[in-house]
C-alpha cells in the first residue's frame, strides 16, 4: 500500500550504532569535531556534545572503508558487493551532506582508501578479487590511472597511508606487502619501489607516518612493530636519487625481568591499530584488547642489537596499558591528550593519555538484535537481546546500564515480569534463565526446556506462568514457583520454529506463530487448541490487540493480516512491503496504532482502524527485525541484523487515547512500600536454593542505582555449576569496572 501524502517522516531520538569491524572505520571533522563511523550501508555523522546522529545513504552494499580529508570538505568511502559485482567508491561533499562522485572500477571490495596531503588525490586498493590501486582527481573528479598492487610473489595490499607533507606519495602494506608509490599527474601513470625488509616477513595491518615524512611505524600480525626509513621524496625514482627504503627493524616491548634473549614481548593477535605521537611515543592497540603507551628506548643505542637472538629485538619500553574489550580497530585523536579507541565489538572508548583513565563512551550490539522489551507501565528503561547478552537502556540519559553474559549463546527473547521483579530469557541452548533487574543475579536457570534450542517467549501478568516456543515446533507452559519450576504441558501443533508467542490481556490465551504458515491460539487454562489461521506465508510475528478480540499478525510475503479471535476468520489485509517481508509488528496500549518493520530497511508507523501509513522512518542500515512500542505510546524502538538500536519519537498526534477498561486491570507495584524506615520486599520467584534473598530488587530503581555514564557489566555462571556454601553471590561474578568486562 503506497503511502498517502501527508505521510510524516519519523525522527530518531537516539541512535545507538557502529560498525567497529571496518580497519580505520571511526574518523574525527577536523573543524567540527564530528564522530564519522560506518554502519551497514550508511555513512553515520555523530555530534557527542549534542548526543544527535544523522546518516548519509548512496551505498548499495556495506561500508568497508572510509576516509575524511585533511581540510574537512570532503569524505570518501569503499563498499564491499556481491561477487562478481562492481565495488563503488563514493567523494561526498562534507556540508552539503551529497554525493560529488563516484566510480566503479574496483571488483567486489575496496579494501581501503585515503586522501593524499592538500586533498589532492584519493586513492583506494582493491580486495583479493581486485588487487589494483586507483587514484581518483579531486580537480576533475575523474580516475586517473590504475596499477596492479602487488607482484606475484606478494600478497594482498590491505592498508593505504599518505604522506603528510607531499601530495603525490603514499604507501601501501599488507601480507608480505610494503610498497612506496609516487603519482605523476602529467603522465597519468605511478611509479613504485618496493621497500627493502631484509630477511623479514610480515603480514601488515596498520601503518603510521611521522609528520615529518621521515619514519613509518607499521603493525604486524607478528606481535611487533616494524620501523623503516623512506627516504623519499623523488617523483621518477619515487626514494631520493642513491638511496632507497628500508627497514630499521621489527620492534618488541622489553621486559627487564627476563635474561637477554627472551626479554621481548609481542602483542598477542598482532598489532591492529597505531598512532605516532610526540617525543618518539606511539600508542599500541592489539589484537587482544591490550592498548599500551611505548617509547623508544635511550639507554642502549639501537647498533646494539645486532647480535640479538630473535627476529624482534626489545627496543620498546612500555609506560603506560590498559585494555579493553575486543579487537582493537581504530584510533582517533580528539584532542591532544584525548583519544577515542573502537573495537571490533561496536565499542568506543575515551582514553585521557594524561591521567591515563579510560571511559566506556558508546555501546550498542555486535550480531543482531532479536528481541526488545519495555517492562509493564515503565517506559524509562528497555531490555534487548542479542549475542551473548542482555543489555537493559536508558531511554532517557540514551546510555546502557547493565549487561548480563551468557557466552557462546544468543538469547532469542527477553521480557520482564509485570512486578517488575525479574528478567526472564530463554536461549538458543535450551534454558530458560532469569536475572534480578538491578545486579543482573542469576535467579533459576531451567536446563534442557527445549530439545533444540527456545526460539520465543511470553510471561503472564501474574508472574506465576511463562510459555515458550522452541525451534523443534513445540509449545511448553511452565509454572514458576519461589522454590521450584515445573513443566504444566507441551503442546504440539507446528512442523517449524515458532517465532513469538503473545498471551492476552485476561492470561487465558496465547498465540503461537511459526515459520510453518499457520497460527495456533491456545487455552493455557485447559491446555487445548482453540483456534489455527493459515496463510501461504511464513509467519514473523503475531500479537494481541489490547482487548484481545483480534489479532495482527506478519510475515515473509510482506502483508499484515488482521485475524478475528473468536473465529479465525480474516478481516483485513495490508501490503507493507512488495519485494521484502515484514519481520515484527507492535501495537501501542491503546490500540490506535502499530509500528511494523521489515526486510526493506524501513519503520512504519500505521493507524490501526483506517490502515494507512502514517509515518515513515528509514535511518536503518540493515533489515530490522524487532520493535516495540513503549507503554506511555510516545515512543518506540527498532532493532536491524547490524547490532544497531533506534529509539524514534512518535508525533503528538499519534500518541493515542486511552480506552475505558472493560476487564480486570493490574497495577504492579513498581516501587517497595516504604514503612517506617523499612523496606518490605517479598521474592516472588527465589533461585531455588531455597536461601532467602535480603532485598528485592525492582527495575524501577535501576536508574537510580547505576551512575551516570557508567555500566555493570555480568557474568552469568554455568548452570551446572555446584552451589557456593560461603559466599552464595560469589558465583554471578559481578564486574563493576568497565575494564574487566
Amino acid at each position: 500500500m503506497d503511502a498517502p501524502i501527508d505521510c510524516k517522516q519519523l525522527r530518531p531520538r537516539a541512535i545507538f550504532g557502529i560498525n567497529g569491524k571496518v580497519e580505520n572505520g571511526v574518523r574525527q571533522h577536523p573543524t567540527t569535531g564530528d564522530i564519522i563511523f560506518a554502519l551497514g550501508n550508511k555513512i553515520g555523522i555523530a555530534d557527542y556534545k549534542k548526543n544527535t546522529q544523522e546518516f548519509v545513504a548512496g551505498h548499495t552494499n556495506t561500508i568497508s572503508c572510509l576516509d575524511v580529508s585533511k581540510s574537512g570538505k570532503y569524505l570518501a568511502s569503499g563498499q564491499i558487493n556481491h561477487m562478481g559485482f562492481r565495488g563503488y567508491v563514493i567523494i561526498w561533499n562534507y556540508d552539503q551532506r551529497k554525493e560529488i562522485a563516484r566510480h566503479d572500477l574496483h571488483k567486489v571490495q575496496v579494501q581501503a582508501i585515503c586522501f593524499t596531503a592538500q586533498d589532492r588525490f584519493v586513492v583506494s586498493i582493491g580486495g583479493t578479487d581486485d588487487g589494483s590501486v586507483i587514484v581518483f582527481d579531486m580537480e576533475s573528479f575523474t580516475p586517473i590511472c590504475r596499477q596492479p598492487a602487488t607482484r606475484a610473489i606478494s600478497g594482498n595490499a590491505l592498508t593505504v597511508r599518505p604522506l603528510h607533507n607531499n601530495p603525490f606519495f603514499f604507501l601501501t602494506a599488507g601480507d608480505r606487502h610494503l610498497r612506496l608509490w609516487s603519482i605523476v599527474r602529467e603522465q597519468k601513470k605511478l611509479f613504485v619501489q618496493d621497500v627493502h625488509l631484509a630477511n623479514k616477513t610480515r603480514t601488515f595491518y596498520c601503518a603510521r607516518i611521522d609528520k615529518n615524512d621521515e619514519f613509518a611505524y607499521l603493525g604486524t600480525g607478528t606481535g611487533d612493530i616494524v620501523k623503516i626509513v623512506l627516504n623519499c621524496c623523488d617523483r621518477d625514482n619515487v626514494t631520493n636519487p642513491g638511496t632507497t627504503s628500508c627497514i630499521l627493524g621489527a620492534f618488541g616491548t622489553h621486559n627487564a625481568r627476563k635474561p637477554t634473549g627472551r626479554d621481548c614481548n609481542r602483542y598477542v593477535n598482532g598489532v591492529r591499530a597505531l598512532y605516532v605521537m610526540e617525543n618518539n611515543r606511539l600508542l599500541i592497540g592489539a589484537g587482544d584488547g591490550e592498548v599500551e603507551l611505548v617509547e623508544e628506548r635511550t639507554d642502549v643505542p639501537l647498533i646494539n642489537f645486532r647480535e640479538y637472538p630473535g627476529p624482534t629485538w626489545p627496543y620498546l619500553r612500555t609506560l603506560k596499558h590498559t585494555r579493553v574489550s575486543g579487537r582493537i580497530s581504530s584510533f582517533v585523536r580528539s584532542t591532544p591528550d584525548r583519544f577515542y579507541i573502537c573495537t571490533d565489538t561496536n565499542e568506543i572508548y575515551g582514553l585521557n593519555t594524561t591521567t591515563w583513565v579510560l571511559k566506556l563512551l558508546r555501546t550498542c550490539h555486535t550480531k543482531s538484535v532479536y528481541c526488545i522489551t519495555f517492562p509493564n507501565k515503565y517506559p524509562a528503561v528497555f531490555a534487548t537481546s542479542g549475542k551473548e547478552c542482555i543489555r537493559i537502556w536508558s531511554s532517557g540519559r540514551k546510555q546502557e546500564l547493565l549487561r548480563i553474559m551468557v557466552y557462546n549463546f544468543n538469547c532469542a527473547a527477553v521480557r520482564f515480569t509485570h512486578d517488575g521483579t525479574s528478567i526472564v530469557s530463554v536461549w538458543n541452548d535450551g534454558i530458560i534463565r532469569a536475572f534480578t533487574p538491578i545486579t543482573g543475579r542469576l535467579i533459576y536457570a531451567i536446563p534442557n526446556a527445549h530439545n533444540k534450542g527456545c526460539s520465543a517467549l511470553a510471561v503472564a501478568s501474574s508472574g506465576r506462568l511463562i510459555v515458550t516456543g522452541g525451534i523443534e515446533g513445540q509449545v511448553r507452559v511452565w509454572k514458576i514457583e519461589p522454590y521450584r519450576q515445573d513443566l504444566l504441558a507441551v503442546l504440539k501443533d507446528h512442523s517449524g520454529p515458532i517465532t513469538t508467542l503473545d498471551i492476552n490481556h485476561l492470561d487465558t490465551e496465547v498465540i503461537s506463530a511459526c515459520t510453518d504458515g499457520s497460527c495456533v491460539i491456545w487455552d493455557i487454562n485447559r491446555m487445548t487448541r482453540k483456534q489455527v489461521v493459515t496463510a501461504n506465508t511464513q509467519f514473523m510475528a503475531a500479537s494481541y490487540f489490547p482487548t484481545g478480540v483480534q489479532v495482527l499478525t506478519c510475515g515473509s510475503d510482506g502483508r499484515i493480516i488482521y485475524w478475528m479471535v473468536y473465529n479465525g476468520a480474516l478481516i483485513r489485509e495490508l501490503t507493507a512491503s512488495k519485494k521484502s517481508s515484514v519481520n515484527c509488528v507492535t501495537i501501542n496500549d491503546t490500540g490506535d496504532y502499530f509500528v511494523s518493520v521489515g526486510s526493506d530497511l524501513q519503520v512504519k508507523l500505521w493507524d490501526y482502524n483506517s490502515g494507512e501509513v502514517v509515518g515513515v522512518g528509514s535511518e536503518h542500515a540493515s533489515s530490522v527485525i524487532s520493535a516495540a512500542f513503549s507503554p506511555c505510546g510516545q515512543m518506540f524502538v527498532t532493532g536491524s541484523t547490524d547490532g544497531s538500536l533506534i529509539i524514534w519519537d512518535v508525533p503528538r498526534e499519534y500518541w493515542g487515547r486511552p480506552n475505558p477498561p472493560d476487564a480486570a486491570t493490574y497495577s504492579p507495584a513498581m516501587k517497595a512500600s516504604v514503612t517506617k524506615g523499612k523496606t518490605e520486599a517479598v521474592a516472588r520467584v527465589d533461585s531455588g536454593h531455597k536461601m532467602q534473598m535480603p532485598k528485592t530488587e525492582n527495575i524501577g530503581n535501576l536508574l537510580k542505582a547505576t551512575p551516570k555514564d557508567d555500566i555493570c557489566c555480568v557474568e552469568c555462571p554455568p548452570c551446572a555449576q555446584k552451589k557456593k556454601k560461603d559466599d552464595p553471590y560469589a558465583e554471578c561474578k559481578i564486574v563493576p569496572d568497565v575494564k574487566k568486562c
